[in-house]
């Protein structure tokens, strides 16, 4: 998954065919990525994107028979854990991996 400011790598791993672990990373860059020479001299801006200088976060995901039972993230308070928060994120997590597998299935 890509936009003009971040990049998301998502790893999805099953077991007997039900999801068990989602691996999620997040790469947030300094700058948009189509800030190109040209566009900076038309912005009066002098910073370029720099990959060293993105923000990372990573999630870790569990599942159990297709819930989503826990979630370590490398930022955040503990108030991940929360019962609404996991069911919140469960279903966007298997919201996008069933609009990838749809793909899939297409191809």
């Amino acid at each position: 998954e890509y936009g003009e400011t971040f990049q998301v790598l998502t790893e999805y791993y099953f077991l007997h065919r039900s999801i068990s672990f989602v691996f999620e990373k997040a790469y947030k860059y300094n700058r948009p990525v189509y800030l190109d020479s040209i566009a900076m001299m038309e912005m009066n801006d002098n910073k370029i994107v720099d990959i060293s200088k993105a923000d990372i976060v990573e999630e870790r995901n569990y599942f159990d028979k297709g819930k989503l039972i826990h979630q370590l993230s490398s930022v955040g308070d503990g108030s991940r854990m929360a019962k609404e928060y996991l069911c919140t994120e469960q279903k966007r997590i298997l919201s996008k991996m069933n609009r990838i597998l749809k793909l899939e299935k297409a191809l």
